[in-house]
């Protein structure tokens, strides 16, 4: 299990560069399931080659869910980035701009302009990078509190649970509510860090640190945090089966909190 998950937004393109979460984290909570796939890697052995944009596909609900399992078994790594669409004739429909632009956010993993195109009508587009982070484009941000709520629960739930007896049975953790996901949304913006290496476990409360920490300091690998990025706890008391956000003003300096809502 990771030591921590990471979290930074851009809200002006939607884009979320993450660390510690899986494709299958994604695919297991998102509500706007992909129809179709556009595979954005030249050299990807999966799906059907597609002659209009010299791409291959992945066509149907039931081949995109076998695509995401494949994914999820071989840790692919880099290659695994997609852009999904709704309709095959309007992928047809697409300009060699169109295309060009595609090809552009497909080796650079950034996007030209819009991270959505009209034509393809997409809710994502998904990017795997080294070291264990992502960069996915959202159309809808509640998309990713979701995916962000269900893995937190999922980390916490096997944490308790493995803190149990073998004669004990395992308890179920109450879902994190997306309003207190959203309660951090303006910290993720900055770049937000959920260390479950620094929990703290007493009188059935399980205290989950955050700090603020910028991207170029996640890319060094193996980074510490420390007090002074400390911005309060995510805290989920057991006995109450409740979730509770506790954020500390005095560590904020005051260009960060007096810009942040911290209700």
């Amino acid at each position: 299990m990771a030591d921590f998950i990471y979290v930074h937004i851009d809200n002006v393109s939607n884009a979320v560069l993450t660390q510690g979460f899986s494709i299958a984290d994604f695919h297991q909570a998102i509500i706007h399931r992909p129809k179709n796939l556009l595979l954005l890697d030249p050299s990807n052995e999966l799906g059907e080659y597609e002659a209009h944009t010299a791409m291959k596909t992945i066509r149907g609900s039931d081949a995109v869910d076998h695509y995401f399992q494949t994914a999820s078994k071989k840790r692919i790594t880099e290659t695994n980035k997609w852009i999904d669409f709704t309709d095959i004739m309007m992928l047809k429909e697409l300009t060699p701009t169109e295309i060009s632009e595609l090809l552009y956010f497909g080796h650079m993993k950034t996007h030209l302009h819009s991270p959505f195109f009209y034509k393809l009508q997409n809710n994502f587009a998904y990017f795997d990078l080294q070291d264990g982070l992502a960069r996915v484009y959202y159309r809808y941000l509640d998309e990713f509190y979701r995916v962000l709520a269900q893995k937190i629960t999922h980390l916490v739930t096997t944490i308790l649970n493995t803190r149990r007896s073998l004669f004990q049975k395992n308890k179920p953790v109450d879902p994190l509510p997306l309003n207190i996901v959203k309660k951090l949304s303006d910290f993720m913006k900055e770049g937000l860090v959920f260390s479950f290496k620094q929990t703290e476990f007493q009188n059935k409360k399980y205290k989950i640190p955050l700090f603020l920490v910028e991207d170029t300091h996640i890319r060094m690998g193996n980074p510490t945090f420390k007090d002074d990025a400390l911005i309060g706890y995510l805290t989920y008391y057991s006995s109450k089966k409740t979730w509770d956000l506790d954020v500390n003003k005095k560590n904020l300096d005051f260009w960060t909190w007096s810009n942040i809502p911290l209700s």
